[in-house]
């Protein structure tokens, strides 16, 4: 990661009206997003259906707040700049503009953001770009480069009719963990409880802070925990251990939530998670009651609001357009051919073409020995011919980068015992159900995983033997070629960025590898993700006039074939769906 230019701790003031004096009751209302992930316009610029949620929807319900109330700030919880066509075409394609989601974000009036784990992952820039363009403080108080200082500013001081209120901004500690280690290797992340205490005297006591808010990418309790201490999720823990705040805004989980809490000293904090995609608005009232005493009293309420019905605001389409005919542009244009169908069906138990590819460029990586990967598909089939960059969406769903990591070959094997156990079930016969399913409400069967969970390798040849018990089940032959394959051997592999770090990731959860431990197994990261690696290569092969062909790895299937083939001959899960 690009070192950001030294942001030193200061005070961010911005005065609704300062000069007023403080008496009477001062109300204030506080609106909040989270976890938008890009979802800017009303309208998919990839298949073009409309979205529940967007920030032109937003717009809309913010122009109705700001014209019913005098005193209103808008803050934003984190992870903009990952999740979108808009916001991918920004970070990867268009980096010599200006951040298209700060524009959006400055129409909208914003006071305040903190980073979420998927803006500091955005490359190219993007995190920078955002930052710099803008126009309001976008806060990180616990990031920090240990040589250069803090990443962000920590907090911001609004003042409104001469009540001051403190916005402190924090982000989960596991993002050093859920990017590759030589891509954030200077950036530390503290403790979100440990942080808080540091600030909470130096708002209340040197700052005059009335009313201190929290704004948190983290979750409220629960996720990971690693050997070192690190928790994904702390909210539930800033509000028993730190006392005070007066209000907390928080995202990173897409649980939306509005309750109170009591805190370290008793005390009802107000939490307030939006939810994701803006879908949702927080709408936090905050009432601070000086009769009687110069120290107010602090009363807080909320509720979330469902914005989904809303028009998408005319004013902010109209000055956003240029962007969204951009975008729209973008995702028609073709980024080259590719000779025969990527598909997906029936990859739970044959090779299929789209995992071919992927391991086919995960194998070209830093030399691999051996490809992890899943199918991260969202369609089944994309026909050959001209691939377009809406098409690559439906490739490969999520910004992932590729990571070259040591695992010894039992650990791999680990690895597909594991994906192995969420899906097969132990048969004897072809009149056995073969596949995990469950049942859903209206009665329908679908799989207990999500087939995108699945991981299949490449560089070995292995046989999944479905009538043994779970856990003894894989049976590796030899590496592709017929080199003997060792268990205790330590094999260049490259995954994908979730496999690598991931809070969910098998690596950890299964096998029992250590965050920590994995930063030692570490060769190198791709700067780039791996849909842009897909990019490159069509564009590459199209301007040498050439389609992409894919090699086809058939290094693996499900055994007793004839057993495996009468049980999937019973099924009647609609195996051709790929479950999101």
């Amino acid at each position: 990661m690009k070192r950001l230019i030294h942001i030193s701790m200061f005070m961010i003031s911005l005065a609704f009206c300062v000069s007023c004096q403080r008496h009477g009751v001062i109300e204030l209302r506080i609106i909040a997003t989270s976890d938008v992930h890009g979802s800017i316009f009303s309208d998919d610029c990839l298949n073009g259906e409309k979205r529940d949620g967007s920030l032109a929807k937003f717009a809309s319900f913010m122009r109705g707040q700001r014209s019913r109330n005098s005193n209103v700030i808008y803050i934003d919880a984190g992870d903009n700049l990952q999740g979108s066509v808009e916001a991918y075409q920004d970070i990867s394609a268009q980096m010599q503009r200006r951040s298209v989601v700060a524009q959006a974000f400055n129409l909208l009036g914003c006071n305040a953001s903190v980073l979420g784990n998927h803006d500091i992952a955005a490359d190219g820039g993007g995190c920078d770009r955002f930052m710099r363009d803008a126009g309001f403080p976008v806060l990180a108080a616990n990031l920090f480069f240990e040589s250069y200082g803090d990443y962000a500013p920590p907090y911001a001081i609004f003042e409104v009719r001469g009540l001051r209120v403190a916005v402190l901004g924090m982000t989960t500690p596991v993002t050093k963990y859920t990017l590759p280690w030589d891509n954030i290797r200077e950036l530390e992340i503290r403790d979100i409880v440990e942080t808080a205490r540091y600030w909470m005297p130096i708002l209340r006591d040197d700052m005059k802070a009335d009313v201190v808010v929290g704004l948190i990418h983290s979750g409220l309790d629960g996720g990971c925990m690693d050997d070192e201490g690190v928790f994904e999720n702390q909210v539930g823990a800033l509000v028993k251990e730190v006392p005070g705040f007066d209000l907390i805004v928080f995202g990173h989980d897409h649980k939306p939530a509005c309750l109170k809490m009591a805190g370290h000293n008793g005390d009802s904090i107000l939490l307030a998670n939006p939810g994701p995609y803006a879908r949702n608005a927080a709408v936090i009232d905050i009432k601070a009651d000086f009769r009687g005493s110069d120290k107010p009293r602090i009363l807080t309420s909320g509720h979330l609001e469902d914005i989904t019905d809303e028009k998408p605001d005319r004013t902010f389409m109209k000055k956003m357009s240029g962007w969204y005919e951009d975008v729209k542009n973008y995702s028609d244009s073709i980024i080259g051919t590719v000779s025969v169908p990527l598909e997906g069906a029936g990859v739970l138990w044959r090779e299929s073409s789209a995992m071919d590819y992927i391991h086919s460029l995960q194998m070209r990586f830093n030399g691999a020995d051996i490809s992890l990967t899943s199918p991260l598909f969202t369609n089944t089939l994309i026909p050959a011919g001209d691939l377009r960059i809406r098409d690559l969406f439906n490739l490969y769903q999520y910004e992932n980068s590729m990571v070259s990591v040591m695992l010894k070959g039992s650990e791999v094997m680990d690895i597909l015992e594991y994906s192995a156990s969420q899906f097969y079930n132990t048969v004897s016969d072809g009149n056995g159900t073969l596949l995990k399913t469950v049942t859903d409400p209206e009665g329908h069967r679908k799989m207990q995983n999500p087939v995108k969970a699945l991981i299949t390798a490449t560089g070995i040849d292995y046989v999944i033997d479905v009538t043994k018990p779970e856990g003894e089940r894989v049976c590796v032959v030899s590496m592709t070629g017929g080199k003997p394959f060792d268990p205790d051997k330590y094999y260049r592999t490259t995954v994908n960025s979730f496999l690598y770090a991931g809070t969910g990731s098998s690596l950890f959860g299964y096998v029992g590898l250590k965050h920590k431990e994995m930063r030692d197994r570490l060769n190198s990261s791709s700067l780039s993700d791996i849909r842009y690696r897909i990019i490159t290569d069509f564009a590459n092969r199209k301007e040498g006039g050439m389609k992409v062909n894919v090699r086809r790895f058939s290094n693996w299937k499900l055994v007793p074939e004839q057993i495996v083939k009468d049980c999937l001959a019973r099924d009647t899960v609609r195996l051709e769906i790929i479950d999101k």
